[in-house]
């Protein structure tokens, strides 16, 4: 009788979470305040496009190679202790940058942007495994879509606030705020009680230099993370290639500046609210995969409209119009794409797992923000945008593709039967209960097997038919 009364209940609702969340929003502020004025001051300082380029691309490449060794460590640290450690030292490293005055100190700038991205990384990590332990699994999807509804906010209020405090104070101020953001976020972290019980063994049974692949190879051997991964990589691409075009877009295509690129980028998270309220009735509805495939694709669609519509149109009304609508669907498919990660990883090795996929992420943004260099340089912008446009399409109709036709089956009990219920993913409760006996590399494989097996036995009639 309780399960229906807890399902009811929006997770902001629940102390715990709704710490979390803060936490969070305050984080997501403090980086967009940080990510928006540290390469203003850059080109100031050095008047080089070329070396702003390059603090922007440090924001994204350490955590590729970092993230295998930060998600081991999630996995075998306490959760909250590991955000609030975050938490601080991404405090503690900004008072560097006071000691850079002329360009010969901007290896200053490249060390606290590496390590400052490498700990980015480690807090999104521990906060979305944190997040799988305390909410119940039918509130997971919502609670994403509550995460994703602060990542926007806090780029809506950090983005121009960074700009502002740079131009009004100076960078001091703009130091001083990022390090009281990320303290007070350390100190609601602290007060979020422990989840899951198994996540203090998560770390037994393992060597810890051994164990830091097993992110990459859970993704690889479950197929709903593997599925989920493609598509995940591919919107990475595209969202790479936007952060490239996108002012070009404004600057050229509808004769914008930069008031109308901060309004456009900023007007998202006013849609992201409706994706908010939306997303856990939809996922009800139709399961996370097919929410995934169904954000994607809108996102898409709407992405392609608004880079055409610009052949016949530069009315900024339009376009605020066009964002606002795109903020509903980016808040499904990031609140899907995270479920589906969460459910689909075995505790023990959940942080190996998120963290791989954050990491690799990075990286394929860089890729795609080279990539719209070379593109716009040779077909132009326009096409250059339809290229990106088609990624994510392509990324939705993969997802149709590679994922279990509705998650409609699931594994009820990782015990000796290897019983089938009804949802095609196992479930955090069965690898919870898997992986509590030693929390070794052997049980994960021996559940991979499991999970591997019910994905074929129980898919529904509808579904995709891989082949056993």
């Amino acid at each position: 009788m309780t399960g229906p009364a807890i399902s009811a209940r929006h997770p902001l609702r629940e102390a715990p979470f709704a710490r979390l969340w803060i936490s969070g929003l305050l984080s997501e502020t403090g980086k967009w305040v940080l990510q928006l004025a540290l390469p203003l001051y850059v080109l100031q300082l050095t008047r080089s496009a070329l070396v702003t380029s390059f603090v922007a691309m440090l924001g994204l490449l350490p955590s590729l190679v970092a993230s295998p060794v930060v998600g081991a460590l999630v996995d075998r640290w306490d959760q909250r202790r590991f955000l609030v450690l975050v938490s601080v030292a991404q405090a503690a490293l900004l008072p560097l940058l006071l000691l850079v005055k002329d360009p010969d100190d901007l290896w200053l700038v490249y060390l606290v942007t590496g390590t400052g991205a490498t700990l980015t990384v480690a807090f999104e990590a521990v906060k979305n495994v944190t997040l799988s332990t305390i909410v119940v699994e039918e509130q997971l999807v919502s609670a994403n879509a509550a995460i994703g509804l602060n990542v926007a906010l806090g780029r809506l209020v950090g983005s121009p606030l960074g700009g502002l405090l740079l131009s009004t104070a100076g960078l001091p101020y703009v130091l001083a705020f990022g390090s009281a953001a990320f303290l007070v976020a350390a100190a609601l972290a602290s007060t979020i009680p422990p989840g899951t019980a198994v996540r203090r063994q998560s770390g037994v049974g393992t060597r810890f230099w051994t164990g830091i692949g097993e992110g990459l190879r859970t993704l690889r051997d479950v197929p709903t993370l593997r599925g989920t991964f493609v598509c995940v990589a591919l919107l990475a691409v595209a969202q790479g290639m936007f952060v490239v075009l996108f002012l070009l877009f404004v600057t050229d295509l509808i004769n914008g500046g930069d008031t109308q690129a901060g309004l456009l980028r900023g007007v998202q998270a006013v849609g992201g609210f409706a994706g908010t309220a939306t997303a856990g009735l939809l996922t009800r509805r139709l399961g996370a995969p097919r929410l995934l495939s169904l954000g994607v694709l809108v996102f898409g669609a709407v992405s392609a409209l608004t880079w055409n519509l610009s052949v016949t149109s530069v009315s900024l009304g339009v376009y605020v119009g066009l964002f606002t609508a795109a903020g509903v669907p980016a808040v499904w498919l990031a609140a899907a794409w995270l479920s589906l990660i969460q459910e689909s990883s075995p505790l023990p090795v959940r942080g190996r797992v998120m963290a791989c996929v954050l990491g690799l992420s990075d990286g394929l943004q860089a890729v795609g923000m080279l990539a719209a260099g070379l593109l716009s340089g040779v077909i132009g912008v326009l096409p250059a945008l339809n290229v990106q446009a088609a990624l994510i399409m392509v990324a939705g109709f993969l997802a149709l593709k590679l994922l279990p036709g509705g998650g409609r089956a699931v594994i009820a009990d990782a015990g000796p039967t290897g019983a089938v219920a009804d949802d095609g993913r196992a479930t955090r409760a069965a690898t919870d209960r898997a992986e509590t006996g030693d929390g070794g590399i052997g049980a994960v494989t021996r559940l991979h097997a499991v999970t591997n097996g019910a994905e074929h036995a129980g898919r529904e009639p509808d579904g995709p038919d891989r082949g056993s």
